[in-house]
């Protein structure tokens, strides 16, 4: 009795054994194939929704679908994806771009995808012909120069409402005209109230229809130009005070935020693209002749003439530069960003300025991951600002 007891716990363990190790091997023959195909495991939640997978094209319209339906886990080869998902009638787009095996931002080299309904109602614009705004959900996107190796990495930024164009003249008077915008104290930094107490707009929100620049720069629903730092932050201020009722708060775009927006879900390089060819300059307001019948391109003419980014966002390239909130300080693979001190807005440095504008002189400028470095009080005809809008938690 007792051999047979011990035979039927060895044949037990035998087949333990088995079982066991069958399936460390063909867990290890799956990883091996993984690792052979260079691939990454996105992970999907919640499990309800299904999305579609796209791998990005040169182009807008070059995606091209790479999995339909997808609900849960999938593994990836390098390249640059984003996913689509359908929100009620939003259609929601989250960059996913692979780098490698097991090259994703969480902690087993996977990357993660939570979706997440989109604020409503969408945040009030500052009048009721402005252009509205644009949703970019949360998530990892890839910051940082493409052709630099030691630049691009992950960083997760929260979900945010970004103006789908610029701060126009109309909007920007304004925020002049009322008592509580521009002459109120309260919507000034420190430094910021140090340069009011000494200095005045200039901006283009105040040409008058009879002054000779008034066609190019001064129309209403034109980029507001020549505008300080400081007052770019000001405004934003009013803004939340005057529009956000409560719930929403308005400020500049961070780095890291203008650039996931300006990139898109494709993570182009360019507004609308991963480069710029002679066909394609023309879908950009990109020329350097400060005599030109027009400039900078208004609201109305950007709608008939000019596409938008897939996630909405007009002229990521070109139009105006665009003044950011944040400091102009290095991040790297080594130094990854982080929204630290760099946001600061008392912080005594240069700020970012991002999209290159009108008068830039080589297409340079019109690079996504390429910064510009302005003091905070340096205004120019060729820079304005657009605003991110956030719910008040």
């Amino acid at each position: 009795m007792t051999r047979v007891v011990i035979a039927a716990a060895l044949l037990t363990v035998a087949a333990l054994a088995v079982v066991f190790g069958w399936r460390w091997w063909h867990s290890d023959r799956e990883e091996q194939q993984h690792a052979d195909g260079d691939e990454t495991q996105i992970r999907i939640g919640p499990v309800d929704r299904a999305c579609d997978i796209y791998q990005s094209g040169p182009a807008l319209n070059n995606a091209r679908m790479f999995l339909h339906g997808a609900r849960n886990d999938a593994w990836i080869p390098a390249g640059s994806y984003f996913l689509m998902v359908r929100d009620g009638a939003r259609e929601l787009y989250y960059p996913a771009p692979m780098l490698g095996y097991r090259s994703g931002p969480d902690r087993d080299g996977s990357f993660v995808v939570t979706i997440r309904p989109a604020p409503e109602p969408d945040p009030p614009a500052a009048r009721s012909d402005s252009p509205g705004f644009a949703f970019v959900p949360s998530g990892h996107f890839l910051i940082g120069d493409r052709a630099n190796p030691r630049e691009p990495h992950y960083v997760w930024v929260p979900a945010f409402f970004i103006g789908v164009f610029e701060v126009t003249n109309a909007e920007f008077r304004d925020f002049l005209d009322d008592p509580t915008g521009f002459a109120s104290n309260k919507n000034w930094s420190e430094a910021g109230r140090d340069w009011k107490a000494h200095g005045h707009s200039e901006s283009t929100a105040l040409l008058k229809p009879n002054v000779a620049d008034s066609r190019r720069f001064g129309q209403p629903d034109q980029p507001v130009t020549s505008v300080t730092w400081f007052e770019a932050m000001a405004y934003c201020r009013w803004l939340t005070a005057h529009s956000g009722a409560g719930r929403w708060t308005y400020s500049l775009p961070s780095d890291a935020e203008w650039e996931k927006a300006a990139r898109g879900p494709d993570g182009f390089d360019y507004g609308l693209g991963s480069a710029i060819s002679d066909a394609e300059i023309a879908s950009y307001n990109w020329k350097k002749n400060p005599d030109v019948p027009v400039t900078v391109v208004g609201w109305a003419e950007t709608q008939r003439t000019y596409r938008h980014n897939r996630y909405g966002m007009y002229h990521a390239s070109g139009n105006v530069a665009e003044w950011t909130a944040s400091a102009f300080l290095p991040y790297s693979r080594q130094q990854p960003y982080t929204e630290d001190r760099r946001n600061n807005a008392e912080l005594s440095e240069r700020r970012s300025v991002r999209g290159g504008s009108w008068y830039s002189a080589t297409t340079a400028p019109l690079y996504l991951p390429y910064r510009d470095a302005f003091q905070p009080s340096r205004r120019d005809r060729d820079v304005g600002f657009r605003v991110v809008a956030k719910p008040i938690p």
